[in-house]
Formats: C-alpha cells, structure tokens, sequence
C-alpha cells in the first residue's frame, strides 16, 4: 500500500522549506492532493520524481558512494556542460581549449584544435607529452613541450584542486618559417611524427601578441572560476539527493 506523507515529511525528506514545496506544488514539479485540508503526497511518487532527478544529474550511471564515504568531488563537474562553455570559449577567442583532471589527463575533447597540435596528440608519445605539460599547468601560463603557449586555471571544489581549465595553442610572435629545424626534429623524434608534416603545420598556429595573451590569461581564470561555482553548486545537488536516498532506503 503506497504510504502518504505530510508536507513536513516531505520537507525533511527533501530538504528544503515549507514555501519550496508550495512553489513547487504550483509550478508542477510535485503533486498532491488535499485531505481534510491538509496536503498529502504519494511517498511512491515521490522516491520515482528523486530517481528522475538523480538520472537527471547523471547518478543513475555514476552510484552515490555508501552513507560513510565522502562524495568524490570530481562528481561535482558536469562535463558535458563545461564541454559546451569550453567549444564557445574556444572558438570565439581563436585557441585551443581543454579540462584535464589533476594528472593532466583529459576530461574532455580539445576544442579548436590547431593543425599542429592536432598532429602532435595523433601519437600515443605526443598525447603523453601533452599530459605532462597540461599536468604542469596548475595556473598562469607556461611554453609546452612542443613550444607552444599554454595558459591555465585551477577548478577548485570545496577548496581542492580537482581539474584545470586549460587553453593555449598559440605563439607571441608569427612563426619564423617552418619553425627550428632542431626544435622540429627533436619535436618529431620524441612523438614519432614526420617531421615534414610537423613544419607546414607549424605555419597554421595561431598568434596573439602579449596583450592578448594577457587577456587570455584574465578569461581563463574566470572560466575556471565559473566552472568551480558550478562544480560547488552540482556537488551540493547530489549530496542532497544521497541523503534524501540514504533517508528513504531506511524508511
């Protein structure tokens, strides 16, 4: 037999206050009826409407750790959203763009790939190359492995440094013909790439002069910023909703 809840049940069920569930009940995000003149809610609808949110934030494929554990905070990070932002930012800004987790890894596609760059990462050497720079790029900017400019941001949650937003791809000054003959030999020879399809590339990176690449700079920090705001708010989301299973798992 389905059980019925109180609004009070239900406020400590879900967390939230007694205007938060009239709102709701308006909006049509819950439903109840009236009995006596006091609402009532189906507590069968009400875990269906959690586990709808829960897949709505990607817990369905992700499980919640068990009630003693810590959520992890890379959870936190909607990557598919930040994906989205990073393409914009990107595109717009003429650079490469890219989330990598602590360790350098990647977190999502590069955005606005340079021919250049795309060529180096071809190669199992050139993608570890990367990493290590990217693993380097805990903040400010740094020349990477292939000589390139690379600026960064830390995307902090809860005080932990849990990725980095990264963009670069570019030079400060046009490119002086096909590059060092030095530079693009060792370059070839460390990421097992053709040296000749390395030095027309080189011709395509992007440039921006120290201006720009100041401004970069001040843009990437407040990407990374923003991406932190919306790990802190996600990860609030999904502690909520563990502790609203954890409550109705016991009940």
């Amino acid at each position: 037999m389905d059980t019925l809840l109180t609004a009070r049940q239900l406020q400590e069920l879900l967390q939230v206050d007694r205007i938060t569930i009239y709102r709701m009940l308006k909006d049509g995000r819950l439903h109840g009826f009236k009995v006596g003149g006091q609402w009532r809610f189906s507590r069968e609808e009400i875990e269906a409407w959690i586990r709808e949110r829960q897949a709505d934030l990607g817990v369905a494929e992700s499980p919640l750790p068990a009630t003693s554990e810590a959520l992890p905070l890379a959870k936190a990070l909607p990557l598919s959203c930040m994906e989205a932002i990073q393409d914009i930012f990107a595109e717009a800004i003429g650079v490469g763009a890219v989330t990598v987790a602590v360790d350098g890894t990647p977190l999502t596609p590069v955005s606005n790939s340079c021919a250049f760059c795309t060529l180096v990462r071809g190669t199992k050497a050139g993608r570890q190359r990367c990493a290590t720079s990217w693993r380097a790029l805990t903040a400010g900017k740094l020349v990477c492995h292939a000589g390139l400019r690379c600026v960064g941001g830390p995307i902090e949650v809860r005080g932990e440094t849990v990725a980095l937003f990264c963009a670069g791809q570019f030079l400060e000054k046009p490119p002086n013909g096909d590059g060092s003959a030095d530079h693009m030999a060792a370059l070839a020879a460390a990421a097992d790439l053709d040296v000749k399809a390395l030095r027309q590339a080189w011709r395509q990176v992007p440039v921006l002069d120290k201006g720009q690449g100041q401004k970069l700079q001040r843009l990437v920090q407040r990407v990374a910023h923003t991406f932190s705001e919306i790990g802190e708010e996600r990860l609030e989301l999904l502690s909520r909703l563990r502790r609203i299973a954890e409550i109705t798992t016991l009940s």
